[in-house]
């Protein structure tokens, strides 16, 4: 199953924590350069593995 995620941050090191922390299922990471105001945005691609999907909406992810 594919996900896009969109994530927030002020400074880059909270970004490459982020990264750091889903790596093992990222795709893709776009970070938009040139953004004015407090919060920059990045756009993941995530890739989740068959035995991580949720069957139904009672059973938990993990």
């Amino acid at each position: 199953m594919a996900v896009k995620v969109r994530v927030s941050y002020e400074e880059p090191q909270e970004l490459q924590m982020v990264t750091e922390l889903l790596q093992p299922v990222i795709k893709s990471c776009k970070a938009n350069k040139a953004e004015n105001g407090r919060y920059k945005r990045a756009y993941l691609d995530v890739e989740i593995p068959e035995e991580c999907e949720q069957k139904s909406a009672d059973s938990p992810l993990i």
